[in-house]
């Protein structure tokens, strides 16, 4: 049996980077939400993050700010 997943479009920020097999943690609004385990990056982009979940396809506009969460600079800090 081949079911549809659902479409999730939200505005918000990532909480910690995309991981295949991992869940995604999503702040929007006064809500944090977690997702079922990610199959699939589909797309990112600095405002635009499409992923895929076992349950659901993920539609994320972002500000620039969390693209940092996506890939993570090899950046080091002076004390």
């Amino acid at each position: 049996m081949n079911k549809s997943k659902k479409t999730i479009r939200l505005d918000g920020i990532l909480l910690c980077p995309l991981i295949i097999g991992q869940r995604a943690m999503i702040q929007s609004g006064n809500q944090v939400f977690r997702s079922s385990r990610i199959v699939s990056i589909h797309e990112q982009t600095e405002t635009f993050i499409h992923f895929e979940t076992l349950n659901a396809h993920y539609h994320l506009a972002t500000s620039p700010l969390p693209f940092a969460a996506i890939k993570p600079s090899s950046m080091s800090f002076a004390a």
